[in-house]
């Protein structure tokens, strides 16, 4: 993979949580472990993959959603909180190509996908890998 020249999961989206710790944004004295970044995009925007790869897991999380994992040698990219997916395992992907449906919380409204990179069983910062906005 390319650090810092791979597209965003999304076409457009606002970086609402950003990857590591960090102060709650309602409670004071709490702090956030952020495993990913919390993009919000629009309605019926769907993730697309940021690297070729193989989908090595579909998973439903606690919640129902969906999440897609999809291996890119010893990186692995997460896609999580989808509507439904449009691949499953084993699938052979290519970077652009749409994984599946985001989530849109009936009650807030807001779409977000939660998206998490690995290097083997390391997380990392997924913005570092990113192309500047």
């Amino acid at each position: 993979m390319n650090k810092g020249k791979l597209p965003w999961p999304l076409r457009e989206s606002l970086i609402t949580r950003r990857f590591g710790k960090q102060p709650h944004p309602t409670f004071s004295g709490i702090t956030l472990n952020s495993p990913g970044l919390h993009l919000v995009t629009q309605k019926g925007a769907y993730a697309e993959a940021i690297f070729g790869g193989t989908v090595l897991a579909i998973q439903l999380s606690s919640e129902r959603k969906k999440n897609v994992l999809v291996q890119h040698g010893n990186y692995i990219t997460a896609y999580n909180n989808l509507e439904n997916t449009l691949v499953k395992m084993g699938d052979k992907v290519v970077t652009g190509q749409k994984l599946g449906k985001v989530y849109t919380d009936k009650v807030t409204g807001k779409t977000t996908l939660i998206f998490v990179l690995f290097k083997n069983t390391t997380r990392l910062n997924p913005a570092s890998w990113m192309l500047k906005r």
